[in-house]
């Protein structure tokens, strides 16, 4: 029975696309111009009108949840890659 190189394998092959994934989460930064407006909401948030504040807790919400989504991503991340050592060559 012959082997397949784990380095062209589906499985390997499966790895690596995860790692990047999970890379792409974990790098993420919010959009210049929805870090603008959330600034500009924060700024004025005493003056808000009632859409304006549920805009200002709906980008809260959004920031709040993609940041917990990139921490996962690290975390998930980090121990992909500590099982699996050739996954830490993904970028």
């Amino acid at each position: 029975m012959s082997s397949v190189p784990l380095a062209d394998s589906p499985l390997n092959s499966a790895f690596e696309a995860c790692a990047s994934a999970l890379s792409k989460i974990a790098d993420y930064e919010l959009e210049p111009s929805l870090q603008t407006r959330l600034q500009e909401l924060e700024d004025r948030s005493e003056y808000l009108s009632q859409a304006e504040h549920g805009e200002l807790l709906a980008l809260v919400d959004f920031t709040r949840k993609r940041s917990i989504e990139s921490l996962e991503a690290r975390l998930a991340l980090k121990r992909l890659r500590e099982a699996f050592p050739p996954a830490a060559e993904v970028p």
